[in-house]
């Protein structure tokens, strides 16, 4: 079978759900590594993408939106962790919880009217003039936020790996001992690591906003964990795992949305998401029953 255009304009969306996939892992392991579970990382972009709808549909400036999305989600960050930490609550519950109330106003500006950052053209976010304006490959091609993606999870996985910062992250997510030096010290440091894994979130909400316009995804968070628990904090093989669910995602397209088929492949990459948690949560998220399960991301 020989696929046309407007097919091979499906497939070529791969790129665009890996780089956003992998960047939600990044900063899932941030906030893992911050003892404040990973499914933190999903209010984080929902909070980037409400920032950047709001920021464009007051102002019109699409420079004003990335900042506004920039600050939501560290906005988000600040609150998400300042409340985990000072009322001692289960990480991964308070998370979830919180990661709905920006779901939940996502929802209703959505429903309130057409938001103009989503229907605008050209595109706003992309650089104008180019022999692919217009084409399937304008989102992939002449996106500063694609191109910003490599630099970003090399500098998050080198601050993690290879800094004093991220070693002190490391040293208190893996020992409690270490971790009870100290309480105003360990919490800024934690604090840090939820708004560096938040950072991670912005570039990934703006290329989830182009690829798909006409309904920010909600969820991808809890993939991004998943793929994060099962390369067992690993940043390379996180990315590299990422590939799966982007390709499931970017499969969608070739099947209708109310068939048997559409629907399975639909559902695939939460289904296999919500596999993975259950089967490797013992080795992932935490439970606040000690105060050692509150700050080693190996212990439940």
């Amino acid at each position: 079978m020989t696929l046309s255009l407007h097919d091979w304009a499906a497939l070529a969306s791969f790129p665009l759900e890996w780089a956003a996939l992998a960047l939600l892992v990044t900063g899932a392991i941030y906030w893992e590594r911050a003892a404040l579970s990973g499914l933190g990382i999903e209010g984080c972009v929902l909070s980037a993408i409400l920032g950047f709808c709001l920021g464009y549909e007051w102002t019109g400036d699409y420079a004003i939106a990335a900042a506004a999305g920039t600050g939501g989600a560290i906005v988000f960050a600040l609150v998400a962790s300042g409340i985990l930490l000072s009322l001692k609550s289960d990480p991964t519950v308070g998370a979830f919880a919180l990661s709905l109330v920006p779901a939940c106003a996502l929802g209703i500006l959505m429903r309130a009217a057409p938001l103009r950052l989503l229907r605008e053209t050209p595109p706003p976010g992309l650089i104008p003039g180019t022999i692919f304006e217009g084409t399937y490959a304008e989102d992939l091609m002449v996106s500063p936020w694609v191109w910003a993606v490599p630099v970003v999870l090399a500098l998050a996985a080198f601050i993690m790996l290879k800094t004093p910062y991220g070693l002190r992250l490391r040293g208190y997510s893996e020992t409690p001992a270490l971790a009870r030096r100290g309480p105003g010290e360990v919490a800024r440091v934690r604090i840090a690591g939820a708004v560096l894994g938040a950072l991670c979130a912005v570039p990934a909400a703006a290329i989830l906003l182009r690829s798909h316009p006409a309904s920010p995804p909600i969820g991808l968070g809890i993939i991004a964990l998943a793929c994060a628990v099962a390369a067992r904090w690993g940043f390379l093989p996180g990315i590299l795992l990422a590939a799966g669910p982007a390709a499931l995602r970017a499969l969608r397209p070739y099947a209708p949305d109310d068939s048997v088929g559409g629907l399975a492949i639909a559902t695939a990459p939460y289904a296999l998401a919500l596999l993975v948690l259950v089967l490797f949560s013992r080795r992932a998220l935490r439970a606040a029953a000690t105060p050692q399960s509150r700050l080693d991301p190996d212990v439940l």
